[in-house]
């Protein structure tokens, strides 16, 4: 919980310095993820899989691009970050 806490801090005292590397953090590993789930061929299971990883994504860029306090955004960007890492952690092992 204190790494948690201090990389909010971080996070909320260097707002505008963090934004554009959140951006392309989720935006590289949302990328690798979508590339390992659409190599294992396209059914409705990888399609769930590629809706999430988009969702992640988008649900950070929606909360920066729509100005929201910024504990809501570092928030939206915690859940982006572990669920884009969760989809391509499944499918590197499986």
């Amino acid at each position: 919980m204190k790494l948690y806490k201090a990389i909010e801090r971080f996070y909320l005292g260097k707002f505008y310095l963090v934004v554009p590397a959140s951006i392309i953090i989720l935006s590289c590993i949302g990328s690798l993820a979508v590339y390992y789930i659409t190599k294992k061929g396209m059914s409705v299971v990888n399609f769930t899989q590629m809706l999430l990883c988009v969702l992640g994504s988008m649900a950070y860029l929606t909360t920066v691009l729509g100005q929201s306090p910024r504990k809501t955004t570092f928030q939206f960007f915690v859940f982006g970050l572990v669920l884009e890492v969760v989809m391509l952690v499944l499918n590197l092992l499986f």
